[in-house]
């Protein structure tokens, strides 16, 4: 139930940081590694439509403290690359 809880905040977190930008859907994936106590999670962020065709990117690191500040980083990257 606590990573359950953890992917709900996370997506709640990234959906009103991210608003700005007008995503069609923002998926949030949450899981553990099972080799201590190490979580992982997965962004995809997708606009136009829900499709694999329209995945903006797809973000995947360690759940730490700094997971959203990264993510976000890594984002305005790529929108600075097209």
């Amino acid at each position: 139930m606590k990573l359950y809880r953890q992917e709900v905040l996370m997506e709640r977190l990234l959906k009103f940081r991210l608003r700005e930008y007008r995503f069609n859907l923002i998926k949030v994936e949450c899981y553990d590694r099972f080799d201590g106590d190490t979580f992982m999670c997965r962004v995809e962020v997708f606009k136009g439509g829900e499709d694999i065709e329209n995945r903006i990117i797809k973000y995947e690191s360690e759940l730490n403290g700094t997971f959203v500040v990264d993510f976000e980083n890594r984002l305005e990257l790529h929108f600075a690359q097209c």
